[in-house]
């Protein structure tokens, strides 16, 4: 179904507002259901007219075990009866618009069981040319939409609980950002949506996307500055980096914290919180860079839970900074330990090795799975109990087959496929063979290289030097394909 509206220039064309993938109506299967069951009790009344002997002593012999389960015949047809509501309510929707592919060229929008004559709909993104939402109040029900403006005179419009079914719409309008600068954007929160439906991952999107004005703030937080409405107070900088500054702070139980409680910490907890710098002007391409940056590491981060990963409590906005508040953990960065101490010991770099490869095969199971990108010394803290922990998701990426990704990463511990764009799990044990490399050397291994930590240090052994340079094979039939595999391996070494 497509609807014409007069466009915003008053020259008299319209615009033609396509909701649905086909004109054809939806099929009511009613009377169909109606026939089938006529048909069977006038078959059944013919053919055992003459049998009613037979059909009486059959009633005799089920009749009481029929009535003793009553409430099972009964179940079977409330289920029936369901089946039948639910297929009559999802009839209408069926062939709605819904997005079904986004990549580096556009966005696909098709429905569900298309066969491939059927037309699918796609939206270059040098076409599109505003993102924006609204409430429909035409009909008996009022529904939600997104409408993808194509030019002046086509748009899609989405239902928004049913169009982002299958991708989501967060990824939808970020990808837009990203590859559709010149397009206009005016979303707005979903009336549905809770302002807070994770403590540990609050809608940073929505509260970037408020009026900017200027900043309160000059500079960098102090040593008792309290931020987050009194729940935190800044104690010391931690480190910083290209994006911003790590802090180390402590949780206050003021009286104006309210429900940021929900958290999970207590007064007095010492907490790491991540500072990423939103410039002040929201639309321009370096604000939507770290803005999506600190958006994707929030989004995984609050979706995975392991021992060996830190932990994310909560993460806000605030005064044009986007923050992070992390589990902190005392301790030092693995190339920090090795440059004060030297190469380690053999097993105790099978232990740490044993222990990312607990941490790769958790990521590996996840749905999708998640490719960290920069699995390096200086993203691993040993907190000196001889466990490590794992940070730093700022890169990592929900891994999808034959995905260009953007090439992110420290050259020595890339993967070869990682540089060409082509993340997979895999790449990851790529990573982890270099970081062996460098925690068994002292030495940071030649970027797209197989690595040999025996090269450079003789005393290494043959044993765990294979492990590494079959964890940096280029081809990826001869690399580890999964980190059990590497974890059998280790634990041969003596």
């Amino acid at each position: 179904m497509a609807e014409r509206t007069k466009n915003d220039k008053g020259t008299g064309l319209r615009c033609i507002v396509v909701e649905t993938v086909s004109n054809r109506p939806p099929k009511d299967y009613t009377k169909v259901y109606l026939n089938i069951s006529i048909g069977f009790a006038i078959a059944f009344a013919i053919v055992f007219s003459k049998h009613v002997p037979a059909l009486v002593g059959l009633w005799n012999i089920l009749g009481p075990f029929l009535t003793s389960s009553w409430w099972l015949i009964a179940l079977s047809a409330g289920i029936f009866y369901a089946g039948l509501v639910i297929d009559e309510r999802n009839r209408s929707t069926r062939g709605l618009l819904r997005v079904i592919k986004v990549d580096e060229k556009g966005i696909v929008m098709g429905r569900p069981g298309m066969s491939p004559r059927d037309p699918a709909f796609f939206i270059p993104w040098k076409m599109l040319t505003a993102v924006e939402s609204g409430v429909d109040e035409s009909g008996e029900q009022p529904y939600e939409y997104v409408m993808l403006r194509m030019g002046a005179y086509l748009a899609y419009k989405l239902r928004r609980d049913i169009g982002f079914n299958w991708i989501d719409e967060q990824t939808v309008v970020t990808k837009a950002r990203q590859n559709a600068p010149n397009a206009k954007f005016a979303i707005e929160r979903r009336l549905s949506d809770p302002v807070r439906q994770d403590t540990r991952y609050t809608n940073l999107w929505l509260q970037y996307l408020a009026p900017s004005g200027t900043r309160e703030r000059r500079g960098h937080l102090q040593p008792g500055d309290i931020i987050n409405r009194g729940r935190f107070e800044i104690i010391r900088v931690l480190g910083a980096g290209g994006q911003g500054i790590a802090y180390l702070a402590k949780t206050l139980d003021g009286p104006d914290v309210g429900d940021t409680t929900s958290d999970g910490l207590n007064a007095g907890d010492e907490v790491a919180i991540k500072e990423y710098i939103l410039p002040v002007h929201a639309n321009d391409g370096l604000s939507v860079r770290m803005k999506d940056s600190l958006d994707n590491e929030a989004k995984i981060l609050s979706a995975i839970s392991h021992p060996n990963i830190v932990a994310l409590h909560d993460c806000f906005v605030e005064d044009h900074r986007g923050y992070m508040v992390l589990e902190y953990i005392d301790g030092e960065s693995l190339r920090a330990h090795i440059k004060s101490a030297g190469p380690a010991k053999e097993l105790l770099v099978a232990w740490w090795a044993a222990e990312i490869c607990s941490i790769l095969k958790y990521l590996k199971a996840l749905s999708p799975p998640i490719v960290h990108r920069d699995l390096t010394p200086d993203n691993i803290i040993w907190k000196g109990d001889r466990h490590i922990k794992l940070f730093d998701f700022t890169v990592a990426h929900q891994f999808e087959a034959m995905r260009l990704a953007t090439v992110v990463g420290k050259q020595s511990y890339m993967a070869p496929e990682q540089v060409k764009g082509y993340p997979c799990p895999q790449s990851d044990i790529y990573s982890l063979g270099a970081t062996m490399h460098f925690l068994l050397t002292g030495q940071d291994p030649e970027p797209l290289s197989v690595s040999s930590p025996r090269s450079l240090r003789p005393e290494v052994s043959e044993e765990i030097d294979l492990i590494v340079r079959r964890c940096t094979a280029f081809d990826l039939k001869k690399r580890y394909a999964d980190p059990s595999e590497i974890e059998e391996d280790l634990a041969q070494l003596k």
